[in-house]
């Protein structure tokens, strides 16, 4: 629903700051000064927290100001020093307080404003065409303004509802770009791996056809093979860059800050059996946001026509996120069972690689036997990190879910 300022679209995906944006966004924080001071006094190099100094302990403050990002930080930082965040923050103060009659005036009187300054133009005006058209075009906003005075049912709380949800749904794309980045990592390290051994058999190869053992064909192939590896390594370098520095101009950095990523959080598969779906659904319903402004909404309207549409609306929405609620979990469900198998996998290769270095270690098997079981093993551990990050995503996914993000469209 479009505004005298403009028209308010909660989708959090129009939020992400891009690469390369001068949004002067230095990691080195000043607590304590509120949001307007920071757009009358700051300068280009720094960037001010959101919220005052008695917020959070100092230990905090100094953990949320060093160049690390946390997992367990996000959340604060991404509400500290979003670019988003805090340009919601500054746009919710006019809306703040004011219910949907008072946003409907302010449309009346923005109408009414344009209409007083309508000049119609003589018939025998000079720029005749030019004016009339000008005036007709005024004359246009007017009425449209008018229309959604008098179809407004937004008030100041769906603003603030309609800010926090981009705020939260924020926090859950930094989340998951944090464990797109280790998964980055994880193909960096495999695609590394990889190079070298091409060259090895590009070597390899080399030396058969000066032995004469081998055609140059054999050469040429093992050639493009070093070439087509090195590539796909030097797309998977730039793409884990951009993850990084997307990841972190969401968190209040600089693009080309030097800002160390820490750990993901352990997996703990053993809460996905104490979920009670059924609990965990009215409890998604009770907090999503769409359904939270729906009602309102609905609260607010005074025809029975626009009535009759939010009470349909609403309906299929906790419809929609009840079904939603229930595909998350049924995707966690199987991202566990696929870690828990992964894991196992790795577990039973690795206790036959053990054993295998046993044996090469008294003569009864050969290095490239040996060598065959240690590529066994490092294929199952990187299948087995590649199904805890989806574990990772997919827990992130459902509790979000829960928490009141579930899709209602």
């Amino acid at each position: 629903m479009g505004t005298p300022w403009g028209e308010f679209i909660p989708r959090a995906d129009l939020y992400l700051p891009q690469k390369g944006m001068d949004i002067s966004m230095k990691k080195w924080k000043i607590a304590g000064l509120f949001a307007m001071t920071l757009m009358m006094s700051v300068t280009p190099i720094q960037a001010f927290a959101t919220s005052p100094e008695f917020a959070y302990t100092a230990e905090k403050w100094a953990s949320l100001q060093d160049n690390k990002l946390e997992y367990g930080e996000i959340a604060d930082l991404i509400h500290e020093y979003n670019t988003t965040v805090r340009q919601n923050e500054l746009d919710y103060q006019k809306y703040k307080g004011k219910t949907s009659t008072d946003i409907a005036k302010e449309y009346y009187d923005s109408a009414a404003e344009i209409t007083e300054r309508i000049n119609y133009p003589e018939d025998d005006s000079a720029n005749y065409a030019n004016q009339l058209s000008s005036a007709l075009i005024s004359e246009i906003s007017a009425d449209n303004l008018t229309e959604q005075g008098d179809s407004n049912v937004d008030d100041g709380e769906i603003k603030r509802l309609g800010y926090e949800q981009a705020e939260k749904s924020l926090v859950q794309q930094a989340q998951k770009l944090m464990i797109s980045y280790y998964s980055g990592k994880a193909s960096l390290d495999t695609l590394e791996d990889a190079v070298t051994q091409a060259e090895t058999t590009y070597t390899q190869a080399q030396t058969r056809k000066s032995a004469g053992m081998t055609l140059q064909s054999e050469v040429d192939n093992a050639a493009e093979a070093v070439t087509n590896v090195k590539a796909s390594l030097q797309a998977a370098k730039s793409s884990l860059e951009q993850t990084r520095q997307q990841l972190i101009i969401m968190s209040g950095w600089n693009y080309n800050d030097s800002v160390e990523i820490g750990s993901l959080p352990d997996v703990d598969t053993s809460a996905v059996s104490s979920i009670n779906v059924d609990s965990d659904i009215q409890t998604a319903i009770a907090n999503n946001y769409s359904i939270k402004i729906t009602e309102r909404r609905l609260a607010n309207s005074q025809s029975e026509n626009n009535r009759a549409t939010y009470t349909s609306t609403l309906s299929n929405q906790k419809d929609t996120v009840s079904t939603n609620v229930k595909n998350a979990y049924n995707s966690l469900v199987l991202a566990k069972d696929s870690y828990e198998q992964a894991k196992t996998n790795y577990e039973l290769a690795e206790k036959e690689r053990a054993a295998a270095e046993l044996r090469l270690s008294a003569g009864t098997i050969t290095k490239k036997t040996y060598a065959k079981q240690e590529s066994a093993c490092l294929s199952a551990k990187t299948s087995m990190e590649s199904a805890r990050l989806s574990f990772l995503t997919a827990k992130v996914t459902y509790d979000w879910a829960v928490a009141g993000l579930a899709s209602a469209s």
